[in-house]
């Protein structure tokens, strides 16, 4: 029954969470997007469940939901951090490889290991370890996609423009 009842809410688009202790709980358990089982429960419980509370008990759910947050939205910023990245050198290259053979690239390989270091390595560092309990929205790749697109193209018209500047004849 508690199967049945899993598979009519997630037939709903709903999220499901289980919690259990016992083998009555498995078929529910594998069933759910997410299931939990307590240390004193039985094995078979604990082996088919994504978390085990090793104290058995709830009072650690708050904690472990707001690490889980806190882990995701830290790399999501990151990730878009890193694709700003990556679209921007990207798109400038397909732009010096079309448009401006010529002049050539415009930066050397030690110059990016400093922008890499300094304007991605460190920031995405230090946004690790940022605190962040907000609640986990949208999709992953498609809020990151949303969040760096932008940034790169920014970044590359004004790369351009100062192109056009400092060779306008």
């Amino acid at each position: 029954q508690k199967r049945v009842i899993v598979q009519a809410l997630k037939e709903r688009g709903k999220t499901v969470a289980m919690t259990g202790d016992g083998v009555n709980d498995i078929l529910a358990l594998k069933e759910a997007d997410c299931s939990i089982a307590m240390a004193s429960g039985s094995e078979a419980t604990r082996y088919v469940s994504h978390l085990v509370l090793m104290d058995s008990n709830f009072s650690a759910m708050p904690s472990v939901v707001a690490e889980g947050r806190r882990v995701i939205n830290n790399i999501q910023r990151t990730s878009t951090l890193f694709l700003t990245k990556t679209l921007f050198v990207f798109f400038l290259t397909m732009f010096y490889l079309f448009f401006a053979k010529e002049i050539g690239y415009p930066f050397e390989p030690s110059q990016m290991i400093l922008i890499e270091s300094f304007i991605i390595g460190i920031p995405a560092t230090v946004i690790s370890f940022q605190s962040n309990k907000e609640k986990v929205q949208g999709k992953f790749i498609l809020n990151v996609l949303k969040a760096s697109l932008p940034g790169a193209l920014t970044i590359l018209f004004f790369n351009i423009a100062i192109w056009f500047l400092a060779f306008k004849e």
